[in-house]
């Protein structure tokens, strides 16, 4: 049982029970319980920009929309436009002038840290971008508004690009999670305001992941591969500091989203094609799904360390092409959600696709 509100995405929560939504251009409020609607702020949107908005293919193969977003405070949300870092005013609606990198890269997520032992507190992101030569890639810290600085940079060769930065108030470290292919899959570890950064698990898409949540016990992650099997894995530092991931359970997909929903872990899984096609036919019209994805169905799975995960939700990927309409995937919005809701923003689906569905058990 759920509702849908249609044509809007899901930004971030700004209460239990209040969601930071966007829909064409506008920014609103909405009441989950009341199902009420507040607009707050309105993006200038050029004449081609409009109507592109208005046909949900089109927006699909622009990518037109908000990319991720986080609330930094009680009135300044971060989001992501066509690859700029934005800083909305809840209470005024006014909206900066933006910030870009320098290699036009993005947050996959940002990531903040506070009470981390040697790490200064604030909000980070490290830089996603389709990066096949390796180039040099940097993680940003936000200093002010549309100030961001390097506090560290990948050299060349080693990344294609940053999926997230998980910071472990267990182990006072921060994991760097990279992808994507043969040595750049892997799972770095950070110590002392990024004046250490090492590998622990490389070469292996067993460590290629987008998601993961730190417990006492471990980091608990899924694997977000298109061509081998995926799993719920955790990762364990063992008494002879050795890092090992070892297999909770298989999943039916690559996930490249999750949340923290009350005290559970919630993942998503993605339809998608063999990411190492390259070619222009391939990616304008190729539908076959790589091998690591058992099913049309993108899946969101529940649970933690004591139960295990199960499946709660599924919806099939629509029929249309892989890389040039995207995946077939279920988003959340950022932020601990401490309500009975669990909002899921559809892409590319049969069902609510460029919609939010908002889930309840």
């Amino acid at each position: 049982m759920g509702i849908v509100y249609k044509n809007f995405y899901s930004v971030c929560f700004l209460s239990n029970e209040t969601l930071l939504m966007f829909k064409r251009g506008a920014f609103y409020i909405l009441d989950i319980p009341s199902s009420k609607f507040k607009k707050i702020a309105q993006i200038q949107f050029s004449f081609k920009e409009k109507i592109v908005h208005t046909l949900p293919l089109m927006a699909r193969i622009f990518r037109m929309g908000i990319r991720c977003g986080m609330k930094i405070s009680d009135d300044i949300v971060l989001y992501v436009l066509k690859n700029k870092i934005y800083e909305l005013n809840l209470t005024n609606g006014s909206i900066s002038n933006g910030f870009s990198t320098h290699d036009k890269s993005r947050p996959l997520i940002f990531t903040q840290i506070k009470k981390l032992v040697g790490f200064d507190k604030g909000i980070y992101f490290g830089g996603y971008l389709s990066n096949q030569k390796r180039q040099a890639v940097s993680i940003y810290k936000r200093v002010s508004k549309d100030k961001w600085n390097v506090v560290y940079e990948f050299p060349e060769g080693k990344i294609e690009h940053i999926h997230n930065i998980i910071a472990d108030k267990y182990s006072n470290s921060v994991f760097i999670l990279t992808g994507d292919f043969n040595q750049a899959a892997g799972i770095w570890i950070a110590k002392d305001n990024f004046s250490s950064v090492t590998p622990l698990l490389l070469g292996n898409q067993n460590y290629r992941a987008c998601v993961a949540y730190p417990t006492p016990k471990g980091l608990i992650y899924a694997t977000d591969t298109p061509f081998t099997e995926n799993s719920i894995r955790i990762l364990i530092n063992t008494n002879e500091d050795k890092w090992i991931s070892k297999k909770i359970q298989t999943i039916n997909g690559p996930s490249i989203y999750g949340c923290e929903w009350n005290d559970e872990f919630i993942f998503s899984t993605s339809v998608e094609g063999d990411g190492r096609k390259q070619s222009i036919f391939y990616k304008l019209f190729g539908r076959k799904p790589g091998i690591g994805v058992k099913s049309d169905f993108s899946c969101v799975y529940k649970g933690d360390l004591e139960k295990g995960f199960k499946e709660i939700y599924r919806v099939r990927k629509d029929t249309m092409p892989f890389f040039l309409f995207q995946f077939g995937v279920l988003c959340f919005p950022s932020g601990i959600n401490r309500s009975r809701y669990l909002p899921m923003f559809h892409i590319a689906t049969k069902k609510h696709s460029m919609s939010t569905y908002i889930f309840e058990e």
